[in-house]
């Protein structure tokens, strides 16, 4: 015999057998992969439980060979036989009886993630609320959401940012970083779901020294006449409620200031000739203890809506469900 002849009868005697640690060969065994699903648990289940593949069938509604498939599998997956014939009934062996309570709970686990648990408990331990907001809204509405969600959920978390230039808030709320957006700029974009959380009247807000102090209205010519601070545009691209109703009727008005935040805008407006327009929540926070006046803005301008935003992959979610609701109570209160 060739060396290449030995070599190949030794190639395949290698491919062909299973050998043990000392080179010698063994007993090929067919390896199974352990893939199951629940339907063959709750077959293999219901056998043990009931002590014969006929009542099992019968109770599963289902045929005998099908019950007789899945055991077969299972034992050679297991390498055991699982049951044997004591009288005129099927017992476990103690694999079977070993596997019982893992198989049981697996299924109990698996049950509870598929079923549709619409109810909610709003003083569990574990709830972390995160929302994003306009800062128009820090000063009126959030802290009364604090106050509030605090009484209902007395154990939760809550996780509020303001929504600056370049965030991106539509995608935070498709990662789950964010349950909810509460935003006053027209036209949200359309692959977020969208409710109307409250409307407020917009008002021109002056210091105590600014020659319209004494003024009962501002009428549209008054205004574009007027120099104004405006708090920094949330993106280039998105104008916000006033310059947007503004460009709807052709106009531009003079921003001779920008601040970064609206709370900054009371301070400013107390030793300049600047007029800060806004939603006359805002403005009413700020006229109890400040001397600054708000006086009612052109008619053209209409209202200011606020939007409350969430992403449709949260929509059926029981949590969310009831945050969006409370967020929405607060906020009738408040009109």
């Amino acid at each position: 015999m060739t060396r290449s002849e030995t070599h190949h009868i030794l190639t395949r005697c290698e491919r062909g057998s299973n050998v043990d640690e000392w080179g010698q060969p063994g007993k090929i065994k067919h390896q199974v992969e352990p893939q199951i699903d629940t339907r063959q648990i709750r077959i293999f289940l219901s056998v043990l439980e009931l002590g014969s593949v006929t009542r099992a069938a019968n109770a599963l509604g289902i045929t005998q060979p099908a019950v007789s498939q899945v055991l077969r599998r299972l034992r050679d997956m297991t390498d055991d036989p699982l049951l044997v014939r004591s009288g005129s009934k099927l017992i476990p062996t103690i694999r079977a009886e070993e596997m019982l309570g893992p198989l049981r709970t697996s299924l109990k686990t698996i049950d509870a993630a598929f079923q549709s648990d619409q109810s909610f408990d709003p003083a569990r331990d574990d709830l972390v609320f995160r929302i994003a907001s306009a800062d128009c809204m820090e000063a009126f509405f959030l802290p009364r959401f604090i106050s509030e969600i605090r009484k209902s959920a007395p154990n939760a978390r809550i996780h509020l940012r303001s929504i600056v230039s370049g965030y991106d808030y539509a995608m935070a709320l498709e990662k789950g970083e964010l349950d909810l957006v509460i935003a006053n700029w027209p036209g949200p974009p359309g692959n977020l779901r969208t409710v109307r959380l409250m409307t407020d009247e917009m008002v021109c807000i002056v210091g105590p020294d600014h020659d319209l102090k004494e003024t009962e209205r501002v009428t549209l010519d008054d205004y574009m006449g007027l120099e104004h601070v405006a708090p920094s545009p949330f993106s280039p691209r998105v104008q916000g409620p006033i310059d947007g109703k503004l460009a709807e009727l052709g106009l531009f008005r003079n921003i001779r200031v920008i601040v970064p935040e609206f709370n900054i805008v009371p301070y400013v407006l107390m030793s300049t000739d600047l007029v800060f327009t806004s939603s006359v929540s805002f403005a009413r926070h700020y006229e109890l203890f400040l001397p600054i006046r708000s006086i009612p803005a052109p008619p053209e301008f209409g209202t200011m809506q606020f939007y409350l935003l969430w992403h449709e992959r949260a929509q059926a979610s029981p949590m969310n469900r009831w945050l969006r609701a409370e967020m929405i109570r607060i906020a009738r209160d408040l009109e």
